[in-house]
C-alpha cells in the first residue's frame, strides 16, 4: 500500500464517524486560510452514501462569489427537501468569509485540520466565525 492509500484509508476511517448522525447537510470547512476542503468533502460523499444508503451530493462551493454561494443554497436545500445528503466544500473562512453563511445555513459543519499546516489560532478563529455549535468534529489530515 503506498503512502496515499495509507492517507486515504486513514481519511475514510475518519469519515465514517462523520458520515453517521442527525445532519443532512455539512459545510466542510478548512482551518487553514491556504488550505482546501474538497478532498475531505469528496470522500464523505462517498462514505455518506455508503453509510447513510441516501443519494449524496457534492456542493463545492471554493472559490464561488456571493451570489453563487447564494444561489447554491437554494439547490442545497432542494436536494436536502428531496431526501438526499449535501456535503458543501468551502474556502477557509480566514481567507473568505462567504463560507460563513453556508456554514450557518447547513445543518453541522466539519472542520478539517492539516498537520503542520495548521495553526492553533486559526483552527479556534475559525471555529469562533462559524460557532462552535455548529461543529460535529474535526478531521485531520496528515501531509
Amino acid at each position: 500500500m503506498n503512502t496515499r492509500t495509507q492517507a486515504g484509508s486513514k481519511l475514510y476511517q475518519q469519515l465514517l464517524t462523520c458520515g453517521r448522525g442527525e445532519w443532512n447537510s455539512l459545510t466542510v470547512v478548512p482551518a487553514s486560510p491556504t488550505e482546501s476542503s474538497a478532498e475531505v468533502a469528496a470522500a464523505l460523499v462517498t462514505v455518506c452514501e455508503l453509510v447513510r444508503g441516501q443519494l449524496s451530493r457534492l456542493f463545492p462551493l471554493e472559490g464561488k462569489e456571493l451570489r453563487a454561494v447564494s444561489l447554491a443554497l437554494v439547490d442545497i436545500s432542494q436536494h436536502v427537501d428531496s431526501g438526499g445528503v449535501a456535503i458543501v466544500s468551502v474556502d477557509s473562512v480566514l481567507a473568505k468569509q462567504t463560507g460563513v453563511p453556508v456554514a450557518i445555513a447547513t445543518d453541522a459543519a466539519l472542520l478539517v485540520v492539516h498537520l503542520g499546516v495548521t495553526r492553533v489560532e486559526d483552527a479556534k478563529r475559525t471555529v469562533e466565525l462559524v460557532g462552535a455549535k455548529k461543529f460535529i468534529g474535526a478531521v485531520v489530515i496528515e501531509p
